[in-house]
Protein backbone atom coordinates (compact mmCIF):
# COMPACT_ATOMS: atom_id res chain seq x y z
CA UNK A 1 0.00 0.00 0.00
CA UNK A 2 1.07 3.50 -0.61
CA UNK A 3 2.30 5.45 1.82
CA UNK A 4 -0.34 8.60 2.95
CA UNK A 5 1.06 11.58 5.10
CA UNK A 6 -0.86 13.18 7.95
CA UNK A 7 0.25 17.08 9.00
CA UNK A 8 -1.51 17.90 12.42
CA UNK A 9 -1.21 20.82 14.79
CA UNK A 10 -3.20 20.35 17.99
CA UNK A 11 -3.07 24.13 19.08
CA UNK A 12 -5.47 24.49 16.03
CA UNK A 13 -7.90 23.08 18.03
CA UNK A 14 -9.93 24.67 20.84
CA UNK A 15 -11.61 21.41 21.69
CA UNK A 16 -8.75 18.98 22.64
CA UNK A 17 -10.94 16.05 22.25
CA UNK A 18 -11.22 16.92 18.63
CA UNK A 19 -7.30 16.36 18.16
CA UNK A 20 -7.76 13.12 20.32
CA UNK A 21 -10.32 11.86 18.22
CA UNK A 22 -8.10 11.96 14.95
CA UNK A 23 -5.53 10.25 16.45
CA UNK A 24 -7.86 7.49 17.24
CA UNK A 25 -9.05 7.34 13.53
CA UNK A 26 -5.24 7.06 12.58
CA UNK A 27 -4.69 4.21 15.16
CA UNK A 28 -7.77 2.14 13.96
CA UNK A 29 -6.81 2.54 9.83
CA UNK A 30 -3.66 1.07 10.86
CA UNK A 31 -0.30 0.76 7.85
CA UNK A 32 0.50 3.21 5.22
CA UNK A 33 -0.11 6.35 7.38
CA UNK A 34 2.49 8.70 8.67
CA UNK A 35 1.41 11.05 11.14
CA UNK A 36 2.86 14.33 12.40
CA UNK A 37 2.50 16.62 15.14
CA UNK A 38 3.57 20.39 14.76
CA UNK A 39 3.96 21.72 17.87
CA UNK A 40 5.33 25.05 16.54
CA UNK A 41 5.27 26.52 12.67
CA UNK A 42 9.25 25.54 12.87
CA UNK A 43 8.43 21.87 12.57
CA UNK A 44 6.85 21.55 9.23
CA UNK A 45 10.48 21.35 7.70
CA UNK A 46 11.02 18.77 9.67
CA UNK A 47 7.76 16.78 9.11
CA UNK A 48 8.01 17.71 5.22
CA UNK A 49 11.68 16.03 5.02
CA UNK A 50 10.68 12.89 6.95
CA UNK A 51 7.39 12.66 4.45
CA UNK A 52 9.46 13.22 1.72
CA UNK A 53 12.05 9.74 3.18
CA UNK A 54 8.83 7.52 3.25
CA UNK A 55 7.71 8.35 -0.63
CA UNK A 56 4.30 9.26 0.40
CA UNK A 57 1.99 9.81 -2.45
CA UNK A 58 -0.34 12.27 -0.84
CA UNK A 59 -1.08 14.48 2.36
CA UNK A 60 -3.52 15.64 4.43
CA UNK A 61 -3.25 18.75 6.38
CA UNK A 62 -5.36 19.06 9.71
CA UNK A 63 -5.67 22.51 11.10
CA UNK A 64 -6.69 26.15 10.92
CA UNK A 65 -5.66 28.46 7.80
CA UNK A 66 -2.20 28.93 9.58
CA UNK A 67 -0.98 25.66 9.43
CA UNK A 68 -1.91 25.55 5.92
CA UNK A 69 -1.03 28.61 4.99
CA UNK A 70 2.67 28.00 6.49
CA UNK A 71 3.06 24.34 4.77
CA UNK A 72 2.05 25.96 1.46
CA UNK A 73 4.45 28.43 2.02
CA UNK A 74 7.38 25.43 2.98
CA UNK A 75 5.87 23.70 -0.19
CA UNK A 76 6.29 26.21 -2.79
CA UNK A 77 9.68 28.18 -1.73
CA UNK A 78 11.70 25.25 -0.29
CA UNK A 79 10.45 22.48 -2.68
CA UNK A 80 10.74 19.63 0.52
CA UNK A 81 9.43 16.85 -2.42
CA UNK A 82 11.73 18.03 -5.78
CA UNK A 83 9.49 18.53 -8.34
CA UNK A 84 7.06 15.87 -7.61
CA UNK A 85 3.61 17.29 -7.26
CA UNK A 86 2.29 15.25 -3.78
CA UNK A 87 -1.39 15.55 -3.74
CA UNK A 88 -3.02 17.59 -1.10
CA UNK A 89 -5.94 17.33 1.00
CA UNK A 90 -6.81 20.23 3.72
CA UNK A 91 -9.46 19.42 6.73
CA UNK A 92 -9.78 22.50 8.79
CA UNK A 93 -10.46 22.62 12.74
CA UNK A 94 -13.17 24.05 13.94
CA UNK A 95 -14.64 27.02 12.89
CA UNK A 96 -12.65 27.38 9.28
CA UNK A 97 -14.38 25.15 7.33
CA UNK A 98 -14.38 26.60 3.59
CA UNK A 99 -11.74 25.58 2.26
CA UNK A 100 -12.04 21.79 2.93
CA UNK A 101 -15.68 22.28 2.01
CA UNK A 102 -14.63 23.42 -1.31
CA UNK A 103 -12.90 20.31 -1.94
CA UNK A 104 -15.67 17.84 -0.85
CA UNK A 105 -16.07 18.09 2.61
CA UNK A 106 -19.53 17.02 4.31
CA UNK A 107 -18.69 17.16 7.81
CA UNK A 108 -18.25 19.88 10.47
CA UNK A 109 -15.52 17.63 12.31
CA UNK A 110 -12.58 16.77 10.83
CA UNK A 111 -12.00 13.61 12.22
CA UNK A 112 -14.82 12.49 10.18
CA UNK A 113 -13.87 13.53 6.86
CA UNK A 114 -10.28 11.86 7.73
CA UNK A 115 -11.42 8.79 7.92
CA UNK A 116 -13.50 8.51 4.28
CA UNK A 117 -10.25 9.89 3.17
CA UNK A 118 -8.08 6.78 4.96
CA UNK A 119 -11.24 4.65 3.47
CA UNK A 120 -10.23 5.78 -0.06
CA UNK A 121 -6.85 5.37 0.58
CA UNK A 122 -6.89 1.78 1.53
CA UNK A 123 -9.43 1.28 -1.18
CA UNK A 124 -6.62 2.76 -3.50
CA UNK A 125 -9.26 5.45 -5.13
CA UNK A 126 -8.28 8.33 -3.14
CA UNK A 127 -6.14 10.00 -6.05
CA UNK A 128 -9.14 9.44 -8.76
CA UNK A 129 -10.17 13.08 -8.68
CA UNK A 130 -8.01 15.96 -8.49
CA UNK A 131 -8.37 19.72 -9.22
CA UNK A 132 -4.93 21.75 -9.84
CA UNK A 133 -5.52 25.07 -9.17
CA UNK A 134 -2.65 28.25 -8.48
CA UNK A 135 -2.58 29.55 -4.79
CA UNK A 136 -2.30 32.65 -3.72
CA UNK A 137 0.82 34.79 -2.18
CA UNK A 138 -0.65 37.82 -0.13
CA UNK A 139 1.90 40.05 1.11
CA UNK A 140 1.86 43.02 3.90
CA UNK A 141 -0.72 41.51 6.69
CA UNK A 142 0.00 42.86 9.90
CA UNK A 143 2.25 40.69 11.69
CA UNK A 144 2.59 38.24 9.12
CA UNK A 145 4.24 39.64 6.07
CA UNK A 146 3.12 36.81 3.77
CA UNK A 147 0.23 34.43 3.64
CA UNK A 148 -0.39 31.66 1.26
CA UNK A 149 -4.30 30.47 0.52
CA UNK A 150 -6.76 29.85 -1.82
CA UNK A 151 -9.03 32.73 -1.61
CA UNK A 152 -9.21 36.24 -0.54
CA UNK A 153 -11.99 38.76 0.58
CA UNK A 154 -12.45 42.19 2.02
CA UNK A 155 -14.97 45.18 1.89
CA UNK A 156 -18.41 45.19 3.60
CA UNK A 157 -19.21 41.69 3.58
CA UNK A 158 -16.24 40.97 6.02
CA UNK A 159 -18.51 42.17 8.91
CA UNK A 160 -20.44 39.29 9.11
CA UNK A 161 -17.75 36.87 10.51
CA UNK A 162 -20.53 33.80 10.19
CA UNK A 163 -20.82 33.88 6.86
CA UNK A 164 -17.37 32.39 6.82
CA UNK A 165 -17.78 30.12 9.57
CA UNK A 166 -20.83 28.32 8.49
CA UNK A 167 -21.23 24.61 7.83
CA UNK A 168 -22.48 24.26 4.28
CA UNK A 169 -25.35 21.76 3.47
CA UNK A 170 -24.74 19.97 -0.02
CA UNK A 171 -27.71 18.91 -1.16
CA UNK A 172 -31.57 19.11 -0.35
CA UNK A 173 -33.43 21.08 1.59
CA UNK A 174 -31.72 22.20 4.10
CA UNK A 175 -29.14 23.93 1.89
CA UNK A 176 -31.94 25.77 -0.34
CA UNK A 177 -33.23 26.99 3.41
CA UNK A 178 -29.67 28.04 4.59
CA UNK A 179 -28.94 29.71 1.14
CA UNK A 180 -31.97 31.89 0.76
CA UNK A 181 -32.16 32.94 4.08
CA UNK A 182 -28.44 33.66 4.36
CA UNK A 183 -28.66 35.17 1.32
CA UNK A 184 -31.85 37.77 2.61
CA UNK A 185 -30.35 38.17 5.23
CA UNK A 186 -27.08 39.22 4.03
CA UNK A 187 -28.81 41.79 1.29
CA UNK A 188 -30.85 43.35 3.80
CA UNK A 189 -28.01 44.40 6.13
CA UNK A 190 -25.94 45.08 3.32
CA UNK A 191 -28.47 47.42 2.00
CA UNK A 192 -29.24 49.96 5.17
CA UNK A 193 -25.36 50.24 5.68
CA UNK A 194 -24.75 50.84 2.23
CA UNK A 195 -25.53 54.24 2.99
CA UNK A 196 -22.67 54.81 5.07
CA UNK A 197 -20.76 54.48 1.79
CA UNK A 198 -19.31 57.19 1.57
CA UNK A 199 -17.14 56.93 4.58
CA UNK A 200 -13.47 57.52 3.39
CA UNK A 201 -12.26 54.92 5.73
CA UNK A 202 -14.60 52.46 3.87
CA UNK A 203 -12.52 52.68 0.82
CA UNK A 204 -10.48 50.42 -0.99
CA UNK A 205 -8.08 51.32 -3.81
CA UNK A 206 -7.32 48.62 -6.48
CA UNK A 207 -4.95 48.33 -8.85
CA UNK A 208 -5.77 45.32 -11.38
CA UNK A 209 -2.62 43.55 -13.37
CA UNK A 210 -1.11 46.94 -13.51
CA UNK A 211 -3.70 48.94 -15.09
CA UNK A 212 -4.96 52.34 -13.50
CA UNK A 213 -6.20 52.36 -10.02
CA UNK A 214 -9.41 52.90 -8.72
CA UNK A 215 -10.81 54.19 -5.37
CA UNK A 216 -14.44 52.94 -4.13
CA UNK A 217 -16.52 51.91 -1.01
CA UNK A 218 -17.00 48.33 -1.36
CA UNK A 219 -19.06 45.42 -0.73
CA UNK A 220 -17.04 42.52 -2.02
CA UNK A 221 -13.24 42.65 -3.43
CA UNK A 222 -12.56 39.08 -3.76
CA UNK A 223 -9.74 37.26 -5.28
CA UNK A 224 -9.81 33.16 -5.73
CA UNK A 225 -8.36 30.00 -7.19
CA UNK A 226 -11.48 28.07 -6.43
CA UNK A 227 -14.46 28.56 -8.61
CA UNK A 228 -17.18 29.36 -6.97
CA UNK A 229 -17.91 31.94 -3.92
CA UNK A 230 -20.25 32.19 -1.27
CA UNK A 231 -23.38 29.90 -0.66
CA UNK A 232 -21.75 27.48 -3.74
CA UNK A 233 -22.28 30.64 -6.13
CA UNK A 234 -20.13 29.84 -9.65
CA UNK A 235 -17.93 31.87 -11.69
CA UNK A 236 -18.24 32.44 -15.39
CA UNK A 237 -15.77 29.60 -16.89
CA UNK A 238 -12.38 31.04 -16.90
CA UNK A 239 -11.09 31.96 -20.53
CA UNK A 240 -7.26 31.37 -19.35
CA UNK A 241 -5.58 29.20 -17.70
CA UNK A 242 -4.06 29.72 -14.42
CA UNK A 243 -5.74 32.91 -13.44
CA UNK A 244 -7.44 34.22 -10.36
CA UNK A 245 -11.06 34.79 -10.10
CA UNK A 246 -11.69 38.62 -9.52
CA UNK A 247 -15.08 39.74 -8.39
CA UNK A 248 -16.01 43.59 -7.02
CA UNK A 249 -18.90 44.65 -5.86
CA UNK A 250 -19.65 48.32 -5.24
CA UNK A 251 -20.94 49.12 -1.75
CA UNK A 252 -24.17 50.32 -3.72
CA UNK A 253 -27.77 49.94 -3.29
CA UNK A 254 -27.95 48.95 -7.15
CA UNK A 255 -24.92 47.03 -6.92
CA UNK A 256 -25.73 45.10 -3.54
CA UNK A 257 -29.23 43.91 -5.24
CA UNK A 258 -27.78 42.51 -8.60
CA UNK A 259 -25.28 40.94 -6.80
CA UNK A 260 -27.98 39.59 -4.50
CA UNK A 261 -29.82 38.00 -7.71
CA UNK A 262 -26.72 36.32 -9.08
CA UNK A 263 -26.49 34.79 -5.61
CA UNK A 264 -30.07 33.37 -5.59
CA UNK A 265 -29.29 32.31 -9.26
CA UNK A 266 -26.58 30.36 -8.09
CA UNK A 267 -23.90 31.95 -10.77
CA UNK A 268 -22.28 34.81 -12.31
CA UNK A 269 -23.80 35.68 -15.95
CA UNK A 270 -21.87 36.64 -18.77
CA UNK A 271 -22.98 39.87 -19.15
CA UNK A 272 -22.29 43.02 -16.96
CA UNK A 273 -23.84 44.66 -14.55
CA UNK A 274 -23.90 47.80 -12.88
CA UNK A 275 -20.88 48.09 -9.99
CA UNK A 276 -19.62 44.82 -10.47
CA UNK A 277 -16.25 43.31 -12.30
CA UNK A 278 -16.03 39.82 -12.75
CA UNK A 279 -13.12 39.08 -14.53
CA UNK A 280 -9.55 37.03 -14.45
CA UNK A 281 -6.05 38.78 -12.82
CA UNK A 282 -2.89 37.47 -12.31
CA UNK A 283 -2.27 39.82 -9.41
CA UNK A 284 -3.43 42.82 -7.60
CA UNK A 285 -2.36 46.12 -5.41
CA UNK A 286 -5.10 46.62 -2.79
CA UNK A 287 -4.65 49.49 -0.21
CA UNK A 288 -6.94 49.74 2.33
CA UNK A 289 -7.08 49.69 6.39
CA UNK A 290 -9.64 47.09 7.69
CA UNK A 291 -9.44 43.43 8.14
CA UNK A 292 -9.38 41.14 5.24
CA UNK A 293 -10.31 36.93 5.14
CA UNK A 294 -8.04 34.68 3.80
CA UNK A 295 -9.61 30.96 3.92
CA UNK A 296 -11.79 31.94 6.25
CA UNK A 297 -9.93 33.37 8.67
CA UNK A 298 -8.83 37.24 9.59
CA UNK A 299 -5.77 39.44 9.31
CA UNK A 300 -5.18 42.75 9.04
CA UNK A 301 -3.35 45.44 6.90
CA UNK A 302 -0.28 46.32 7.59
CA UNK A 303 0.55 49.83 8.87
CA UNK A 304 1.01 50.88 5.19
CA UNK A 305 -2.40 49.17 4.35
CA UNK A 306 -0.85 48.12 1.34
CA UNK A 307 -1.64 44.76 -0.01
CA UNK A 308 0.23 43.09 -3.07
CA UNK A 309 -1.43 39.73 -4.01
CA UNK A 310 -0.39 37.82 -7.21
CA UNK A 311 -0.96 34.08 -8.15
CA UNK A 312 1.72 31.65 -7.74
CA UNK A 313 2.42 27.76 -8.88
CA UNK A 314 -0.53 25.23 -9.11
CA UNK A 315 -0.97 22.53 -6.20
CA UNK A 316 -3.13 19.12 -7.05
CA UNK A 317 -5.82 18.38 -4.45
CA UNK A 318 -7.77 16.17 -3.59
CA UNK A 319 -11.42 16.16 -4.47
CA UNK A 320 -13.80 14.08 -2.35
CA UNK A 321 -16.63 14.00 -4.31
Amino acid sequence: MDTIAILSSPESFHNKNEMEKVRNVIKEKGSGIIHYEVKSFMDIGEALFRFNECNITAMVIIGGQALSSATFEYIIEKKPFGNVQIPLSVLSSDDERFISQSFGATSSNPYQDLKHILQKHKAGSLLNHLVKVPLIKIEGALHVGKLYGLYFCAGEITNWRSLFKRTLYKNGLRRLIQNYSTIFSLLYRAYISSKRSDNIGNMIRINRNQRGAVVGSYFIVLLSSLDWIFLGTKFPIKNLANTLNFLSVENTKDAIMNTGKEMLKGYYGERALPGHVVTEIEHARLVFNKSFVVDGCFYETGLNGELLISKTENINFIHLG
